[in-house]
C-alpha cells in the first residue's frame, strides 16, 4: 500500500502531456490595444462627419449635430453628377477589362512555360507595376493630343495598362498554386491548352483573378489625375474631378461633397458585396478538383 501512495503522488506531480497556455495581460498588451483602439478612434470620425455632413443643410468642417435636411442628397442627384458617376463606371469598367483579361494570359504562361529571360522579365513586370503614372503624364497627354485621342475611351485604356504589371503578377501567383497534376490529367484525356485554360485553370484560379479586377477596379475608380488631364470633354468627366469642383477657394460645399461621396462610393461597396460569392465558389471548385 505505501508503494502505492507513493506512486499515485509521483503521477500527481507528472504533467499530464497538454500543454495549457495562460492568458498574459502585460504592459505590452494593455499598451497595443490602448493605440490600436485610439488609432480606430481616429479612422472613425471622418466617416462619421461624413454622414452627419451629408444630412446637414448648414454643414461645416466641424463635427456638430446636423440640422436634419435631405437637400444635399437632392443635389447630389442632379442629371450632370449622376452622369460623372456613370463615366467613372465606364472608365473603371473598360480599364479592369483592359488589363485583366491579358493578365490572365500573360501569367498562365509566365507559371506554366519556359520562357527566355522569364526571372528578368517578371522583375521589369514588378518595377512598371511602382512608377508612378505621374511622371508619365506628360509626354503621354502630348501623345494623345498629337492623335486625337483626348476621349474618355483611350484614357481608359491607359489607365488599364497602368494597371497590368501589378494584375499579372498577382494572378501568376494564384495560377503557380494550382498542382501540375490537373494539367497533366487533362492532357491524358487530349484536352487542348484552351480548354484546360477555361475549364481547369480559370475556375480555380478565379479568387484571384478576382482580386486582381478589384485592384484595377479601385485604383481607376479613384483616379484623378488621368482622366483630367486625358480627357477634354467636360462631359466625359468622372466624379473625382466632379468632386473637386465642389472646393473653391471662396467657399466649400461641405453638405453637398459628404453627400456625393457616400453616392460614389456605392459601387465599390457593391462590387465588394458581390465579389464574395467569387471568392466562395473559386475556393469550392479548387476544393473540388484536388
Amino acid at each position: 500500500m505505501g508503494v502505492v501512495a507513493s506512486l499515485e503522488k509521483e503521477d500527481l506531480h507528472k504533467p499530464s502531456g497538454r500543454l495549457v497556455v495562460l492568458p498574459k495581460f502585460g504592459g505590452v498588451t494593455v499598451g497595443v490595444n490602448a493605440v490600436t483602439l485610439l488609432l480606430a478612434l481616429l479612422f472613425s470620425v471622418p466617416l462619421i462627419w461624413l454622414v452627419l455632413a451629408a444630412f446637414d443643410s448648414q454643414a461645416t468642417q466641424q463635427l456638430h449635430l446636423p440640422h436634419f435636411s435631405v437637400e444635399n442628397f437632392e443635389s447630389a442627384l442632379a442629371p450632370n453628377l449622376m452622369w460623372a458617376l456613370v463615366n467613372s463606371v465606364a472608365i473603371s469598367g473598360i480599364a479592369t477589362a483592359v488589363a485583366t483579361v491579358p493578365a490572365f494570359f500573360g501569367a498562365y504562361s509566365f507559371s506554366r512555360h519556359r520562357l527566355p529571360f522569364k526571372n528578368p522579365l517578371l522583375f521589369s513586370i514588378l518595377f512598371l507595376a511602382g512608377v508612378p503614372t505621374s511622371i508619365l503624364i506628360i509626354p503621354v497627354f502630348e501623345f494623345f493630343q498629337n492623335w486625337n485621342l483626348l476621349s474618355i475611351v483611350p484614357a481608359s485604356i491607359f489607365l488599364g495598362i497602368t494597371c497590368l504589371p501589378f494584375e499579372l503578377y498577382i494572378i501568376k501567383n494564384a495560377i503557380d498554386a494550382i498542382p501540375l497534376d490537373l494539367e497533366e490529367a487533362a492532357r491524358v484525356e487530349r484536352a487542348s491548352t484552351l480548354r484546360i485554360l477555361f475549364r481547369i485553370i480559370l475556375p480555380i484560379s478565379l479568387p484571384g483573378i478576382a482580386a486582381a479586377a478589384i485592384y484595377g477596379f479601385i485604383m481607376s475608380w479613384g483616379n484623378f489625375l488621368i482622366p483630367i488631364v486625358l480627357i477634354s470633354s467636360s462631359d466625359q468627366q468622372p466624379s473625382p474631378t466632379q468632386i473637386f469642383g465642389f472646393i473653391s477657394g471662396i467657399n466649400v460645399q461641405y453638405g453637398l461633397l459628404a453627400a456625393y461621396c457616400i453616392i460614389y462610393s456605392f459601387p465599390v461597396v457593391a462590387l465588394y458585396l458581390a465579389s464574395s460569392s467569387v471568392f466562395t465558389s473559386g475556393f469550392k471548385a479548387g476544393r473540388t478538383h484536388r
